[in-house]
């Protein structure tokens, strides 16, 4: 189960746990250094781990999925999977959401707009004078 890195990696101890088996199933370790693609996890006693998992990173306030790439004794080689694509997603989400936004204040401006030009036809016909 041998894999070459394809970005480096960035030195880190992130406290961490490694989710499996329908959440059933959890270990928890450290993250030792991390990069885009994937990282390097501390775990303290050797057990099985599945070729597919997910790493909670509290810290970041993420969940990864995982493929793992290798194993030995403490230590264990991990490749992010759909990483890319996840992130992609929400920026997508965030766009449309921001795309909505706009066009909400878009439509309130013209409201106000409208609004302040009632009020200041009102005024006029009242005889006030439009202040500076």
């Amino acid at each position: 189960m041998t894999h070459a890195r394809k970005l480096e990696r960035s030195r880190s101890i992130l406290g961490a746990t490694i989710v499996y088996n329908n959440r059933n199933s959890t270990i928890e370790c450290q993250i030792r250094n991390i990069s885009r693609s994937g990282a390097k996890l501390s775990i303290s006693h050797s057990v099985g781990l599945p070729e597919e998992f997910d790493v909670e990173v509290p810290q970041k306030g993420k969940t990864y999925r995982a493929r793992l790439c290798w194993r030995d004794e403490f230590s264990a080689g991990i490749e992010f999977i759909l990483e890319a694509n996840h992130e992609d997603a929400e920026q997508n989400n965030r766009v449309a959401e921001l795309e909505a936004e706009n066009t909400i204040l878009r439509l309130r401006l013209i409201d106000l707009r409208e609004k302040l030009a009632e009020l200041e036809a009102t005024l006029e016909t009242r005889g006030v004078e439009k202040a500076a």
